[in-house]
């Protein structure tokens, strides 16, 4: 994988690729678009075959290439730490070695769909430390350096969607999704090669909390998500 190459040096070889592609609903709702946008274009069609075949191809493509670029969310896992974001073309993602991850700020996380929610995000803006979309089931929650350290300086215009650090250590709270495969299976990938690199604080920590199922409720934000503030206005149940 040529993104992950790239940091070979500083991170190690992959050791597990996780993928955060859209479900067949999403592919379902992309092709019901393109077929309404099409259909609407032959209510006054173009003169010759091709002027009128010419829109449905134009959104054939345009549809094609957004699904391309949200296919392309990515969490590897390599041997010195992980690679977070997409991987689309002409976007890089961040870089996260283990010695930037707070130890015991590592959960998996089932129930992602209710992830921004819970942390009193859900309608707002995206941020670019929290890699959730409408179809994450999966993933994992941690504390970590910021989005610009962890795009190695490169000033990009995700930088207008860096949050502010919200971490109980003054640090920034990431998410990112493992698609359809368990969050078990990232911590345990996490867990055996933050041993190996030689932090097992960090790995033991993540083996030990495992996997939490999200309520969805902010009350439950500090309690099931370490290192994550009490939300405003979550109150108690």
């Amino acid at each position: 994988m040529g993104k992950a190459r790239r940091h070979r040096e500083e991170l190690g070889d992959v050791v597990e690729v996780f993928a955060d592609r859209p479900g067949p609903k999403t592919v379902t709702g992309f092709v019901l678009c393109w077929l309404i946008f099409t259909g609407l274009t032959f209510i006054n069609p173009g003169e010759t075959p091709l002027l009128a075949a010419a829109p449905g191809i134009i959104f054939a493509v345009m549809f094609a290439v957004i699904l391309l670029y949200l296919a392309g969310e990515r969490l590897i896992v390599c041997e010195r730490g992980l690679i977070v974001g997409s991987i689309a073309p002409g976007i890089r993602p961040y870089v996260i070695p283990y010695q930037q991850i707070t130890p015991g700020s590592i959960a998996g996380v089932a129930g992602a769909n209710r992830y921004l929610k819970e942390v009193g995000l859900q309608g707002q803006i995206s941020q670019s430390t929290l890699r959730a979309s409408w179809w994450t089931r999966n993933g994992i929650h941690f504390v970590a350096c910021s989005a610009e350290d962890a795009r190695r300086g490169r000033r990009r215009f995700t930088l207008a969607l860096d949050p502010i650090p919200r971490s109980i250590d003054g640090r920034w709270i990431w998410f990112a999704a493992t698609g359809r495969q368990s969050s078990q299976r990232a911590i345990d990938a996490i867990a055996r090669t933050a041993s190996a690199a030689g932090y097992p604080q960090l790995a033991e920590a993540a083996t030990a909390r495992g996997v939490v199922e999200l309520t969805g409720d902010p009350a439950d934000a500090a309690r099931q998500l370490p290192g994550h503030p009490p939300v405003r206005g979550g109150g108690t149940r």
